[in-house]
């Protein structure tokens, strides 16, 4: 028996054999609630491929359970299990693997003209800022403002065009993931980096475990940041007065350690907060999550986003933010006349206004139409 199968089986042993039955996860979870089984005999019978791959991996439901159990490690054990026992076929999701040379976002940073080559690491970096993928190429006017204030403060740093692979372990490639990763490491080696700044709280908690054996000081962007006029000093026209809500993503959950950071830079920057009815440790996925939307429970995600806009619209704020920009591009969709305005964190703390609400639309149309066609057969020919 392969160690993947025993690592399902503990994981559904877990909850047969210390679930209370108190439902507090399923009354927190709608996927939970959709599935209409406690979590017994869910574990007892063993999670479907289909569940596996509708639940965002979220983790609320640890955070709930008076025994702290988890589902969420039954479905994403499941998922692990069935790409080894070759139970998925992934080749139609081939466009969501971060380590091709073509994917949607590398092609989106192509057609409009992104790129970072005169802030790629060359020889020694001692100092490399790690933006992570989404905002490399959403937010490419946000990296670059960014880099401007760490080379203010550091005298050789960097920018790392890598992703941190996590779409690949959340699919359950965990091979490949580690192949990936161990590609990234080498490049740090290489480089002999020092210290790794991110603004990812994904791309953190993914390095956390990984750089603390490479010697490899890990910080996030509000803390390399923190001692600099840049998230201390008011930005001309800030109003004292407006009122911000923060939406806190699902891997800061536990640690807290982004909701704690955002929250001081925003407030000594000028802000107000109001928080929403959930937030920090009981903050609910945004929707993005776990790639439910590409899988066969998209209304999932979409709920998820729905009620999470309706609880920012109830918290009187002016502005929603948030510190990871795949949440932020996923609200934005929703962004202007029906709520509150979507902001990353960072583009608050520099003043630095973006529309995020078209970003979306603007990425999928580059695979609309005959054009469109073409860029389709270009992602998804490389393998």
């Amino acid at each position: 028996m392969n160690n993947k199968k025993n690592n399902l089986l503990n994981a559904c042993q877990n909850i047969t054999e210390n679930c209370i039955g108190c439902r507090q996860c399923v009354d927190a979870c709608e996927f939970l609630q959709e599935i209409g089984e406690d979590p017994i005999t869910i574990a007892e019978r063993g999670p479907s491929v289909e569940e596996a791959y509708s639940c965002s991996l979220c983790g609320l439901c640890e955070q709930v359970c008076p025994v702290t159990l988890s589902m969420k490690n039954i479905f994403y054990e499941k998922r692990i299990a069935a790409v080894e026992n070759r139970e998925i076929d992934l080749s139609d999701y081939r466009y969501l693997l971060p380590d091709r040379n073509t994917t949607p976002q590398s092609l989106y940073r192509e057609l409009n003209n992104i790129h970072y080559n005169d802030l790629a690491a060359e020889g020694e970096v001692p100092v490399l800022f790690f933006p992570g993928c989404t905002m490399l190429t959403y937010a490419d006017q946000l990296v670059r403002a960014l880099y401007a204030e760490l080379q203010l403060k550091y005298e050789k740093v960097a920018v790392s065009m890598d992703c941190c692979g996590l779409p690949l372990y959340q699919l359950g490639m965990t091979e490949r993931g580690d192949t990936y990763v161990s590609s990234v490491k080498t490049g740090f080696q290489e480089h002999r980096v020092k210290t790794l700044i991110v603004s990812c709280p994904n791309c953190y908690y993914q390095w956390r475990p990984i750089l603390k054996d490479m010697g490899i000081t890990l910080l996030t962007i509000y803390e390399a940041l923190a001692d600099t006029n840049v998230f201390r000093d008011q930005h001309e026209g800030n109003n004292s007065a407006e009122w911000i809500t923060v939406h806190d993503s699902c891997p800061d959950r536990v640690d807290g350690i982004f909701a704690r950071q955002t929250r001081e830079a925003l407030l000594t920057k000028g802000y107000q907060l109001s928080e929403m009815a959930h937030s920090r440790e009981m903050s609910p996925c945004c929707g993005s999550g776990g790639h439910v939307s590409h899988f066969s429970r998209p209304h999932l995600a979409d709920n998820l986003r729905k009620g999470r806009m309706e609880e920012a619209c109830n918290s009187k704020a002016e502005k929603l933010t948030a510190y990871c920009l795949s949440c932020v591009l996923n609200f934005a969709k929703e962004s202007g006349a029906n709520g509150p305005k979507v902001q990353h964190v960072l583009n608050l703390l520099l003043g630095l206004d973006q529309d995020f609400s078209e970003v979306k639309r603007q990425a999928k149309e580059i695979f609309e139409g005959p054009e469109g066609e073409t860029n389709w057969n270009r992602v998804m020919s490389d393998e």
